[in-house]
């Protein structure tokens, strides 16, 4: 690759000793992983793991770069921190490269405390990533080293720099579920070995083989649909608006409408990729059923769902409210033999929700 590149020789092989998976920032961890589970992480985050190719054509996955590791010596002259993922142009040090690459989302950066102020135009900087395998000089980054030794992380980026964030008093603010909640690491963990194991159809299992790692609704920055929607790292928020409870999530800045007068939806209400919410509390539990959803994705590994599917969630919320515990239940019989469940929780971690503002690359 010229003198500006030097591939790190052994390096492949130690990254291959445990089993690594990402989502958006999450810790790569020791466990073993199902072929399902290796496609669901590949594609899920970001949400959810795509990759966006700037100035080519389009968003890229996991799936467009390769296993070795290579580290590119140069300046940075181009930046673009904006999701789904962040974007830096580098000129190689000899002066006849020039890279494009391509890094986590903002949020978990932020998480990191790696910030778009960190590597402004004109730092001189190593990088160490993976190049693509269909394109000359593009690279998923996962380490920018900056001229007085300190490493930022790109990618994987708990298992680098931990996450200093406490749980917040939430019990003295008193304010319930209304509030910001977080999604912790250990959950995202829990979820994927979820997501692999539930009681498909042969008919769902088939569906898969259509899809398309490269060309999806994720690597074409594409707002998700329910339930998949739920199962994402970003933060969520509950707002009280009297007869409608209002539920966002960073990703995608997708804003659901949960109608707490209502036990079933207008005759005429049409279907969508959110679908038609109805809640009611039990006890101290936020019970919500949605139907009426065409999205027709229950994972990003290619799995069907079909219109007929009915989702159910329910939040519970810790004494000291500051851990609000779900499960999610989808009723669909073209894709599931029983119910699939869904389980997880969420912290009072004192955050914000910033605005998203997904922008794609034009083909």
């Amino acid at each position: 690759m010229g003198s500006s590149v030097d591939r790190l020789a052994g390096l492949t092989g130690r990254w291959r000793e445990p089993a690594r998976w990402y989502h958006r920032g999450v810790v790569s961890m020791d466990f073993e992983v199902t072929v399902l589970q290796v496609k669901i992480c590949i594609v899920l985050v970001a949400a959810s793991s795509t990759l966006v190719a700037f100035g080519a054509a389009a968003h890229h996955s996991v799936a467009y770069y390769g296993d070795e590791y290579t580290e590119v010596r140069g300046v940075i002259v181009d930046v673009d921190w904006i999701n789904p993922h962040v974007r830096l142009t580098v000129e190689a040090e000899n002066g006849a490269e020039t890279w494009r690459m391509e890094g986590s989302s903002v949020y978990p950066l932020r998480g990191a405390g790696v910030t778009a102020d960190q590597v402004p135009v004109g730092t001189r900087v190593t990088a160490i990533g993976k190049p693509s395998t269909r394109e000359d000089f593009m690279m998923l980054v996962e380490t920018i080293r900056l001229e007085n030794g300190r490493e930022l992380p790109f990618w994987d980026l708990v298992g680098r720099v931990p996450r200093e964030l406490r749980v917040v008093d939430a019990a003295a603010e008193d304010r319930g579920i209304f509030r910001v909640w977080s999604v912790p690491y250990q959950n995202i963990q829990l979820q994927l070995d979820q997501l692999g194991t539930q009681p498909f159809t042969d008919a769902a299992i088939a569906s898969r083989a259509s899809w398309n790692p490269l060309d999806n609704f994720a690597t074409r920055c594409e707002p998700e649909g329910m339930p998949r929607i739920m199962v994402n790292p970003h933060p969520f928020e509950f707002i009280d608006r009297g007869n409608e409870i209002t539920l966002r999530t960073e990703l995608y800045d997708i804003v659901r409408t949960i109608h707490m007068d209502r036990e079933a939806p207008p005759d005429e209400e049409p279907w969508s990729r959110l679908g038609y919410s109805v809640g009611t509390w039990e006890d101290n539990d936020l019970v919500v059923t949605t139907s009426r959803v065409n999205w027709p994705w229950f994972d990003n590994a290619g799995t069907r769902q079909s219109e007929q599917a009915v989702v159910t969630e329910r939040f519970t919320l810790s004494e000291d409210q500051t851990r609000l515990d779900f499960e999610v239940s989808v009723v669909d019989d073209a894709t599931f033999s029983e119910p699939a469940v869904l389980r997880g929780y969420w912290l009072a971690l004192g955050e914000s929700i910033a605005v998203y503002d997904c922008v794609p690359v034009d083909r």
